[in-house]
């Protein structure tokens, strides 16, 4: 697994959340700034969470983003979802710009 370098919902900032149309690649860097197996208690209901497409509070659209950060690595970057990427990485954006830290 790539190194976990972990950021707080508290201490993250919008600096630290990658603009994927300036430096696309950045965003499987910053997916790995949670560990969401181990917030979600393991690989299924992370998975489960990503693949339900529900993630709904800071906490769950990281996790997401890191499932799909795993998912990425794991098939050789066959299923990358570019428009799912940005999806999650704007609604992150909104929820550390407003301060929804949960």
């Amino acid at each position: 697994m790539s190194s976990i370098n972990p950021i707080s919902n508290q201490d993250l900032q919008l600096d630290d959340i990658p603009d994927p149309d300036v430096n696309w690649d950045a965003w499987s860097r910053f997916a790995h700034t949670i560990n969401g197996y181990d917030v979600q208690g393991g690989f299924k209901p992370c998975a489960d969470l990503a693949n339900g497409g529900e993630a709904k509070t800071l906490t769950e659209l990281r996790c997401a983003l890191f499932f799909e950060a795993r998912r990425e690595r794991h098939s050789g970057g066959m299923s990358t979802d570019q428009s799912l990427i940005r999806e999650l990485l704007g609604a992150i954006r909104q929820k550390v710009d407003a301060r929804e830290l949960a």
